[in-house]
């Protein structure tokens, strides 16, 4: 080992220690601090584990930290450890997260993704027209996301892919088209992350809005909003591009549908198949109980399971069938290379700390309405969201998205219902709002891994780029996404 490594991992480790020793400080510390306004003492003992989770997922790691919050506030007055436990592995939330991410780990460990994505990029429409490939491209990978556990993968194979493009026809590092389809594929992705309100960041915004309201979000609703809206959003982009962006596209003018069928994918094979029709039924079977009457009895059977129990049964059945002596979902393996354990334990961390933060005995809810009163009180439905929509974009930019969710959905919601505005439409405005984080590196851990591509794309370009979809998707939402929602809710 070089001396330069050596002093980089003692540098390394020496911000580990003094990061983790900073949110101890605030997670066991900020109790003995004076309450203030109306947040209680046992209040502040909630709001100190809070902002130590939020220190010590930004600058240190998310798995022992959340398990840490568990037990700080199983310690703390506002409930006994059994309670904190089962509040926070007990919910349906977590539940429903880990087995999402079992049925959609099978989907991308057996290579289904990859059928779907080949069907996107052999359309004939392509041929000789760079525009229409850039959405068909972005669009995908928007597809890939949505249909995906954890973005990730489908963002890092779409990127494969488009290194590959740029290369055969010549693009480098630092032409206007390679830079703008770099951070493209990434709007795409994190749009897709917001698609589903039962895996990831996601999964804890649906949990916070019904703790705060008492009562389900409607996933039909949601994702229906949700697609309308990411697909126009994309569309937009793509036409910047032409009319903004203006980049060289002549290189990519003479694209084909032969790039990508040089590679040819053998047919898809039993297990390939019965997957596929899992992944679609699995989404047909969680909204039909937004679609028909409960009256009919398999329909009230799917409402009383609940997307958390359908998913459940689904992987039961995929993992009792076998084909060739081997069960469709090998639930040890899948299990084992998909759950993603911090994501799961942070769900875990985020409906426990959601109720307790909103619990009339902390008082922070309360400290946290009449300090926003200003920005949200008093405004029409329309005001309220636009200053909602914008301000959620704008914290989205510099905050973990999945943190501010939690901490923001029960104050939205006690607004929506002050100012006369639909709490659903407020709530999920939020949720996709919040999904826009782009600008900065800590914002989400893909705009981490978007601003460590420097082999494509710098820093500026992320900027530059980013601005432009953040002021994009704030006038969207607010021009379009406000009168849509009410048409949806």
């Amino acid at each position: 080992m070089s001396a330069t490594t050596a002093a980089s991992i003692k540098k390394g480790n020496t911000l580990y220690y003094l990061h983790s020793a900073i949110g101890l400080l605030l997670v066991f510390g900020f109790a003995h601090l004076p309450p203030f306004g109306p947040v209680t003492p046992v209040g502040m003992q909630v709001l100190g584990i809070f902002a130590g989770m939020i220190y010590l997922w930004s600058f240190v790691s998310v798995l022992w930290p959340s398990l840490l919050g568990i037990i700080a506030l199983g310690l703390s007055d506002y409930a006994p450890m059994r309670t904190v436990i089962l509040n926070a592995f007990g919910d349906v939330v977590p539940v429903l997260v880990f087995f999402a991410m079992v049925l959609f780990g099978a989907i991308q460990h057996h290579r289904v993704t990859n059928y779907i994505s080949r069907w996107f990029l052999t359309r004939r429409m392509i041929n000789g027209r760079p525009l229409i490939f850039s959405f068909i491209f972005l669009y995908t990978t928007y597809v890939l996301a949505a249909l995906s556990a954890n973005i990730l993968p489908a963002l890092l194979f779409m990127w494969a892919i488009l290194y590959g493009v740029l290369n055969d026809v010549g693009y480098k590092k630092g032409e206007t088209y390679t830079k703008v389809m770099i951070v493209g594929t990434m709007f795409a992705a994190i749009s897709g992350q917001a698609a589903k309100p039962f895996t990831g960041s996601a999964s804890m915004l649906a949990g916070a809005y019904e703790k705060a309201a008492g009562q389900g979000l409607d996933y039909l609703r949601y994702m229906g909003f949700g697609f309308i809206m990411s697909s126009i959003s994309i569309l937009l982009f793509t036409l910047l591009i032409k009319y903004l962006f203006r980049p060289d596209m002549s290189k990519i003018a003479n694209i084909s549908i032969e790039r990508f069928q040089e590679d040819k994918l053998p047919p898809m094979d039993l297990r390939q198949k019965i997957l596929f029709v899992s992944l679609f039924g699995y989404l047909i079977l969680i909204l039909l109980p937004s679609m028909l009457p409960h009256s009919i009895a398999i329909i009230a059977l799917l409402h009383t399971m609940g997307a958390w129990g359908i998913v459940i049964a689904l992987v039961t059945a995929l993992c009792f069938f076998k084909i060739e002596g081997r069960p469709v979902i090998d639930f040890k393996e899948i299990a084992g290379q998909y759950v993603i354990w911090d994501v799961f334990f942070l769900v875990c961390m985020a409906m426990v700390i959601s109720a307790a933060l909103t619990d009339p005995t902390t008082g922070i809810a309360a400290f946290l309405t009449s300090t926003m009163n200003p920005l949200f009180g008093n405004k029409s439905p329309f005001m309220f969201t636009v200053v909602m929509v914008a301000f959620s974009v704008a914290i989205g930019q510099v905050a973990q998205n999945g943190v501010m969710g939690v901490l923001l959905m029960p104050i939205v919601y006690a607004f929506s219902l002050e100012n006369g505005a639909n709490p659903a439409i407020s709530g999920t405005l939020l949720a996709f709002a919040l999904h826009i984080a782009i600008l900065t590196p800590g914002c989400s851990p893909y705009a981490a891994i978007l601003y460590s591509n420097r082999q494509w794309v710098e820093a500026k370009d992320i900027l530059r780029y980013g601005l432009v979809i953040v002021v994009m998707t704030i006038l969207l939402y607010i021009v379009l996404g406000y009168p849509l929602a009410q048409l949806f809710f």
